[in-house]
């Protein structure tokens, strides 16, 4: 329960105005009071997060964590992929070779181990509800009113624009951090899509933040600002953004393919994400369950390298591959942060490979 208060300067910093915003007037920032940053919980995994608590409508202890940077962030998520798998591969390398489904389970089960435990750990730390375990909750119900056939992509809540558990477990459950951006201090981001579409609040100002967080945008208020991107860079016979979410039915058994190319926006890098999660159906309910599942991003053949293309010009060689007994697996690559590089894709050259028992998928990203 270590709570932090934090030092006059960065206070300072908190009140800093874009360059964009010199002109605001100085009564309007004296009345954006601190009480947002002045009380904080922060992390003992990683000692430059905090957690702390807006008006959201999210009824927990801290709802929003604060990072001093964009590279903090997604240094958090790497290192946080890092341990999760770290954690996964420890517990494997206990059990003996070839054990069947249903041993491994209850053997997992009988020891407390889930492959998101170390996501639990960073959000319980923190106090902190976040986005992961929304979606996980919403996800158990939505599951358990499906039938065999005909599961409707856009209403499953995993679905989410945001597909990295590890960066699902940063977000507040409505999808919103805050971070220092350099020049502003910190800024308050709420992330509608992947597209970079979002809503940002600067000067600390917690009514504005209140308002966006529940829905409300106050365009008359200049602490507000609406950031709607242009439209994606593209060449003829090249694709920089493409997405599919789709399911594969077996018997008792069901996958679930995500596919993903993001163009980048200033603070999220492009990135190419196949991911696979298993589905078994138990007394008569489907539920995520630990599986042996694969993924790749490949070429024709799961066992042959794809091109993906740099700038839609650039050609760079791909070819990853993982099989863990997991409830999701998943592939990504990425190119620099704050970058000028997109991902490109052209027909018949990069693939999504998904896999379980009999189940077997190899498709096109050009074709989602």
């Amino acid at each position: 329960m270590k709570k932090i208060i934090l030092s006059l300067s960065i206070l300072v910093g908190l009140m800093a105005v874009s360059c964009e915003r010199a002109d605001l007037p100085q009564e309007q920032n004296a009345n954006n009071d601190n009480s947002l940053m002045r009380r904080q919980r922060q992390s003992s995994m990683f000692n430059y997060i905090q957690s702390t608590r807006i008006d959201n409508g999210v009824n927990c202890e801290n709802n929003i964590l604060i990072f001093p940077s964009w590279n903090h962030y997604w240094e958090t998520v790497d290192r946080l992929d890092k341990m999760v798998e770290r954690d996964c591969d420890v517990f494997d390398s206990n059990l003996p070779n070839n054990i069947s489904e249903d041993r491994y389970n209850t053997l997992a089960d009988a020891a407390g181990f889930d492959e998101d435990n170390v996501l639990r750990r960073f959000e319980e730390d923190l106090a902190f509800c976040s986005l992961r375990s929304k979606i996980e909750s919403l996800e158990r119900v939505w599951l358990s009113r499906q039938g065999d056939r005909g599961w409707d992509a856009n209403a499953d809540p995993d679905n989410h624009f945001i597909q990295d558990q590890a960066e699902r477990a940063l977000l507040s459950s409505n999808g919103e951090v805050i971070v220092n951006d350099g020049t502003r201090g910190y800024v308050y981001y709420k992330f509608l899509n992947d597209k970079g579409n979002r809503i940002e609040v600067i000067n600390n100002d917690l009514k504005a933040i209140s308002q966006v967080s529940q829905g409300k945008i106050p365009t008359d208020n200049p602490n507000v600002i609406v950031v709607t991107p242009g439209t994606t860079r593209a060449s003829y016979g090249c694709k920089t953004m493409v997405y599919e979410d789709s399911y594969e039915f077996s018997g008792l058994y069901a996958i679930k393919r995500n596919s993903r190319v993001q163009h980048p926006h200033w603070f999220s890098p492009s990135k190419i994400i196949s991911k696979t999660r298993g589905y078994k159906k138990i007394n008569g309910v489907w539920r995520p369950r630990r599986l042996l599942i694969a993924v790749g991003i490949n070429g024709q053949s799961s066992n042959t390298s794809g091109t993906a293309y740099v700038n839609c010009n650039q050609e760079r060689t791909l070819h990853l591959f993982k099989e863990k007994r997991r409830r999701v697996v998943s592939v990504k690559t990425t190119n620099p942060l704050f970058s000028l590089q997109y991902f490109g894709i052209r027909d018949n050259k990069l693939y999504s490979y998904h896999r379980l028992y009999n189940i077997t998928v190899n498709k096109d990203f050009y074709d989602m």
